[in-house]
């Protein structure tokens, strides 16, 4: 079979996990499901409001708006929008968003698998393996992770491209891997510095010669510029919110007890569960891991790569199962990047690497060389997940209008919450401006998630609160002017304060750009404007 029938595999086989999505017109039962409807509904009409790039919710939090998106991954939101744009609703939309990610997935894993081992059988094992973890399906059906689902799609997109690159360093290849890089920090802020700590050991196990340690880690540098426009931010401007202080400790009650690794949680025991999630490694995961064991060891006529890949897996599935137990909290505790993963069975992601690239061990049995064993392993590995493949707490019937018109944070734990402020808003304000000192009264009031204009003709100058949130960015204008912003004005903590001169006036509060987003943003268009330059040029000599 040619490489295009086995794309078409993976695919096809991708697809039937998921079927039942498009059965109904409910929306799965899943823990965060509900709140990504908000954030979707919010994103999309910051775009249809002029912001780009999205950073203010501004209907959410019952129109005092926060800082949503300039702390929260951009990709799926985005995708989510075109949909919408498209056609589609907030739960079809939502719902294709989720399955795209999951073939992107095994698109972009089975790209690298075969690029990797050069063998179509082993990129399609590999990649079903990758595909089949028991945690990628409870993702989607259980947890409703939006931004995971696709870090797990652009992780193998970026190791794709360090492949390429150790065997031929061009602009392609380079451009392949600094779009992964990028891609893949967009998509979700802890995930991506699990799986960029991987490719950097990745590197270092398979690089082989000097020069080829250098084009990688230039690519991710580019990547890293690329996306500069959001990291930036959201690591400088962090210390706005209460997010160290609310999500600090989450890590404490997240440790799952050693055996529900192992156990199959067939008929969804609580007892079985960590963090109301099932967390077990697969039976057939764990069989091919522990046969790669033996290959390792017993098996003398083990290639060297494949002898690298075990050892490999070895590595960084006993890092993350050691960070997986109790005995690591002293390294949580003291080490405060590790606690921004704020789960520690976040890592079975790191588990699902290693046990799928180790699935290739199973060629050095001469029983699993034969096609009709090799197919009846790829049947019997897609059928053990079958039990995955509903939303085990069911489905909801949803009302869209009221995740368009959301008045919450769609956050748990306050993590944008402002440390200005008094915590998120409890009801709407009477009135969106309000005088708080001298005489005078808003007329026509246009409020959008970035703009808020309004007039006034008053007889005295005036001191007025716009009931918004304040963060660096926001700016009031009287009649064209810019004017100073208070935002810790007595009972009005947090929120917009300004001055208006006596008469008639046109007053406009626009949230832009800080001067260091002007310098993320710089960054990330000047990158992406040397890569466009670079191609053209390559382009150019080729003709």
């Amino acid at each position: 079979m040619s490489p295009f029938t086995y794309y078409l595999l993976v695919i096809t086989f991708s697809c039937i996990p998921l079927i039942s999505f498009f059965l109904t017109n409910f929306l799965p039962h899943t823990h965060d499901g509900a709140m990504h409807l908000a954030r979707i509904a919010a994103y999309y009409k910051a775009l249809g409001d002029g912001q780009f790039p999205i950073r203010w919710a501004g209907d959410l939090n019952y129109g005092y708006g926060l800082p949503l998106f300039n702390f929260i991954y951009q990709v799926p939101y985005f995708i989510s929008s075109i949909f919408i744009f498209l056609g589609l609703g907030l739960v079809n939309a939502f719902k294709v968003t989720l399955v795209l990610s999951f073939l992107l997935s095994g698109i972009f894993m089975f790209g690298f698998s075969l690029s990797f081992f050069k063998d179509l059988k082993k990129a399609l094992l590999v990649t079903l393996f990758y595909q089949f973890f028991p945690f990628r399906l409870i993702e989607i059906l259980t947890r409703g992770s939006f931004g995971e689902v696709y870090a797990y799609a652009f992780f193998p997109l970026a190791l794709w491209g360090i492949v390429l690159l150790f065997e031929k360093v061009n602009f392609k290849n380079i451009l392949i891997t600094s779009i992964g890089t990028a891609l893949l920090i967009l998509s979700h802020n802890a995930l991506s510095l699990v799986f960029f700590i991987i490719a950097v050991i990745f590197i270092l196990f398979f690089a082989g010669k000097p020069k080829n340690y250098r084009y990688p880690f230039f690519a991710f540098f580019l990547g890293l510029l690329l996306a500069s426009f959001y990291w930036i931010p959201a690591i400088f401007e962090h210390h706005y919110t209460y997010g160290d202080l609310f999500m600090k400790d989450l890590y404490k009650t997240h440790f799952p007890p050693f055996v529900n690794f192992f156990i199959p949680n067939f008929f969804n025991n609580p007892s079985l569960h960590t963090g109301g999630i099932s967390i077990q490694f697969g039976l057939i995961h764990t069989l091919v891991f522990v046969l790669g064991l033996f290959v390792l060891f017993f098996k003398k006529d083990i290639s060297r790569l494949d002898r690298k890949v075990i050892l490999f897996c070895i590595v960084i599935f006993s890092i993350a199962l050691f960070l997986m137990q109790p005995i690591s909290k002293i390294l949580w505790e003291n080490l405060p990047l590790l606690r921004q993963f704020q789960f520690s069975w976040r890592l079975l992601s790191v588990v699902g690497v290693a046990m799928t690239l180790i699935s290739i061990s199973i060629f050095y049995f001469d029983f699993f060389k034969k096609k009709s064993v090799y197919y009846l392993l790829i049947i019997l590995l897609v059928a053990s997940t079958i039990y995955y493949w509903k939303p085990v707490l069911g489905w909801d019937k949803i009302d869209e209008n009221y995740y368009w018109n959301f008045p919450l944070t769609s956050t748990y734990f306050g993590e944008t919450d402002l440390i200005w402020s008094e915590g998120p808003a409890k009801k709407y304000p009477k009135a969106r401006v309000e005088v708080i000192d001298g005489k005078g009264s808003a007329k026509q009031i246009i409020k959008k998630s970035n703009l808020l204009t309004f007039k006034f003709n008053n007889q005295t100058p005036i001191k007025v609160v716009a009931h918004i949130q304040y963060f660096p960015g926001w700016r009031a204008f009287v009649d064209d002017k810019q004017v100073p912003i208070e935002f810790q004005y007595g009972i009005y903590r947090g929120h917009i304060v300004f001055q208006i001169p006596k008469g008639e006036h046109n007053v406009r509060l626009s949230f832009g750009e800080s001067k260091l987003r002007y310098i993320a943003d710089s960054l990330t268009i000047g990158s992406f404007a040397i890569l466009v330059l670079w191609g053209i040029s390559r382009f150019i000599k080729k003709r």
